[in-house]
C-alpha cells in the first residue's frame, strides 16, 4: 500500500465555522462546508480508505444477488478500528472541532464511522433518516459526509429533504 502514518497530514488544525455558518444548520438541519479537506488530504486518505475497505469488506455475493439496500453500496464499518492510519482521519480535531462548534459543546463522542463505497452496476441508495438507525434518544448528533472521489450531480451526490 505504501501509505504510512508518517506520510498522511494531520488533520488537527482548526476549522473555524462563521457564526452563519452555525445558524443555517440549526434552521436546516445540515450544513456544506466546502473545503474541509485539501485535494491531496482527500488523495492520500481516499486511497488508505478505500484500501482498508475492501480488505474489510465481507460482501461476496454478485449484485444481482444482493437486496437494494446491498446493491446500493458496500459498507463497511468501524475502520477507526482496524487501522490506526485510519483512525487518525477518523478522529482528528479537525472534524470534531466542526462538530462541536454545530452542536455548541466543547466536546464531540464518536457513535461509529463507516465507509460507503459505490460499485460499477450498484443500484441507487433509497431515501432513508439516518437518526432513526442509531441508539441515541436525542437530536444532538452530527454525521459527516466526505466524497473521497470527485463527486457529480450525475453521480448521485448527496441530497437532502427540508
Amino acid at each position: 500500500m505504501g501509505i504510512t502514518a508518517d506520510s498522511l497530514p494531520s488533520l488537527d488544525d482548526a476549522v473555524n465555522l462563521s457564526p452563519t455558518q452555525v445558524e443555517e444548520f440549526k434552521r436546516r438541519g445540515w450544513l456544506l462546508v466546502r473545503d474541509l479537506c485539501h485535494a491531496d488530504e482527500i488523495r492520500l486518505y481516499g486511497e488508505l480508505i478505500k484500501d482498508v475497505t475492501i480488505t474489510h469488506n465481507n460482501e461476496t455475493r454478485p449484485i444481482e444477488e444482493r437486496d437494494t439496500y446491498g446493491r446500493a453500496f458496500l459498507q463497511t464499518m468501524n475502520l477507526w478500528k482496524m487501522d490506526d492510519r485510519v483512525k487518525a482521519y477518523t478522529l482528528s480535531k479537525r472534524f470534531a472541532g466542526v462538530a462541536a462548534q454545530l452542536l455548541g459543546v466543547e466536546r464531540v463522542r464518536l457513535y461509529h464511522d463507516q465507509s460507503l463505497f459505490k460499485e460499477p452496476g450498484g443500484g441507487h441508495t433509497p431515501w432513508h433518516q439516518d437518526g432513526w438507525y442509531w441508539p441515541v434518544r436525542q437530536d444532538r448528533s452530527v454525521t459527516m459526509w466526505m466524497p473521497l472521489v470527485d463527486a457529480s450531480a450525475d453521480m448521485g451526490t448527496m441530497s437532502f429533504a427540508d
